[in-house]
């Protein structure tokens, strides 16, 4: 017998091999180093269809995918998408809250060699960068949006409204174009790299 009014039991599915964001390093803390990514779920009431986000730390570039559902297996099938349309090596580290959709997290540092971290239970404010991006976006879809009437390419035109925003933090620079100048550095890195090998 439970309580009156009292909540029924939750069943939670644990979440294996996950790195408390305590231990993450403290140049991903303070946004210095880009591919520190921010990784969550917004969900519609009464319907399945769900969004995944990822927001990357220091461009505040946004990648959005319409999910079947927020668990596990669409987030990670969503994130392989995000990882595999980037020159490779951008994806450094991806940081989740607790939720189950985080829970194929190992997945990606074995496949990927992408380091992951998950925020403490209930604190996802630790990941706050993510978390506002979501109110930004819930401007275009709010709470009772029916999802099962947008397509992937309707999100697309979503992301690209919200990545091409000049920001104040960003020198009223947009995400787009801060994202794509660390792309062309980290490139002319790894070029000028495999030249200096080469001699």
């Amino acid at each position: 017998r439970r309580r009156r009014f009292s909540r029924k039991p939750r069943k939670h599915r644990a979440i294996q091999y996950l790195t408390p964001i305590r231990f993450r390093p403290k140049e991903i803390d303070a946004k210095q180093e880009f591919g520190h990514f921010e990784s969550d779920s917004m969900i519609f009431p009464e319907q399945a269809e769900a969004l995944s986000v990822q927001r990357e730390r220091k461009s505040q570039y946004l990648f959005m995918t319409k999910v079947e559902n927020h668990g596990a297996l669409e987030t990670y099938e969503a994130l392989k998408k995000g990882i595999e349309i980037s020159p490779p090596g951008i994806w450094k580290s991806i940081t989740f809250d607790r939720g189950t959709e985080g829970a194929d997290h190992w997945k990606l540092r074995l496949e990927y060699g992408i380091d992951t971290y998950h925020c403490d239970a209930y604190c996802s404010w630790q990941k706050g960068g993510v978390e506002n991006s979501n109110g930004l976006i819930r401007r275009y879809l709010p709470r009772h949006t029916n999802m099962k009437l947008l397509s992937q390419g309707d999100i697309n035109f979503i992301q690209s409204r919200l990545n091409n925003c000049p920001k104040k933090s960003l020198g009223y620079r947009t995400p787009k174009q801060v994202y794509d100048e660390e792309i062309r550095n980290s490139l002319k890195w790894c070029i000028e790299k495999l030249t200096t090998r080469l001699l």
